[in-house]
């Protein structure tokens, strides 16, 4: 039976659905709602969306249905869409970092850090594996299996099951990721970390938001394109139906000129990457956001509709 909360001020019980982002594929950082959460709060959500979970993701803005309770636990704003009004209906237990808690007009201490850092450590190992994990976006315009094969590093693919994306980045000595939560999981799992600027400039932000909870500050590494509809897809031309048509359509010794001149550009862009200095936030830093979580987790569960 799913598991009914309290009746708050709008004078009915609700039960809760935890929110996963999707689009076409499957994207890691908001896949990890599907790993955590019922290991967290087990017998917890069920199908009801008079309520919705807002844990692991940059989804505090407008997409959510206005009369909803929101319940948010972790999750953040990454400028996709406009900034929400707070109003009763957003039960806010904590954010995931001070930037998104100060553009919500919310006390700093409430960012406390993303829930991904929650994971449990299954690090299996530390062989000499350097591991790349680009953006899921990237991946679906780009040539990144042919770069990381001639850069020789392991391709992770944020499209992939959350379970094998986690043992595969345990089994790196070394992570490099355009993905924010391929370095939140490695740096939870004491994997060191180099962060590759996403080639889209909307995805930075979060970045900051998440290492500012840890006193951190990234550093990025330059992240080159690896094909030309790459390029486009984070250009103000953007690929449209017409260009992809056209670069098909292009000589082939066209076509096999550009695509190596990304390529090379690509695996330069990997390769000198690895030679930067690895980042890994403090033990004790970490170790104090997963207390401050787990604490505020814990009068979630005693009384979920009861904000900070």
């Amino acid at each position: 039976m799913p598991r009914a909360l309290c009746v708050g001020p709008w004078g009915r019980a609700v039960s809760v659905r935890l929110y996963c982002w999707r689009g076409a594929t499957r994207n890691f950082g908001d896949e990890l709602n599907t790993l955590l959460w019922p290991r967290l709060l087990p017998a917890f959500f069920d199908d009801d969306p008079a309520a919705l979970f807002l844990g692991i993701g940059s989804v505090l803005d407008t997409r959510h249905a206005q009369d909803a309770v929101k319940l948010v636990a972790g999750a953040g704003y990454g400028g996709y869409q406009p900034l929400p009004e707070l109003d009763a209906r957003w039960v806010v237990h904590w954010v995931r970092g001070p930037r998104t808690a100060r553009l919500l007009g919310l006390p700093e201490g409430l960012g406390l850090g993303d829930p991904a850092m929650l994971l449990p450590d299954s690090r299996t190992g530390n062989d000499q594996t350097i591991g790349f994990m680009p953006h899921f976006e990237s991946l679906a315009f780009g040539a990144w299996t042919a770069a990381t094969e001639a850069a020789g590093i392991l391709l992770i693919d944020p499209r992939d099951d959350p379970a094998t994306i986690i043992a595969a980045i345990g089994r790196c000595r070394l992570l490099l990721s355009e993905a924010m939560h391929g370095a939140i999981v490695a740096d939870a799992m004491r994997v060191p970390w180099i962060a590759l600027r996403p080639l889209a400039s909307v995805h930075r932000l979060k970045w900051h938001d998440w290492a500012e909870a840890l006193e951190v500050d990234v550093r990025f590494q330059a992240l080159a394109a690896s094909s030309l509809l790459e390029r486009l897809n984070v250009s103000a031309l953007g690929v449209t139906a017409r260009r992809r048509r056209l670069w098909q359509s292009a000589a082939p010794a066209l076509r096999v000129v550009a695509q190596r001149r990304f390529a090379e550009q690509a695996v330069a862009s990997l390769e000198r990457a690895t030679k930067a200095e690895p980042q890994l936030s403090h033990a004790l830093a970490l170790d104090r956001c997963r207390c401050r979580m787990l604490e505020r987790l814990e009068a979630l569960r005693r009384d979920p509709l009861r904000p900070v």
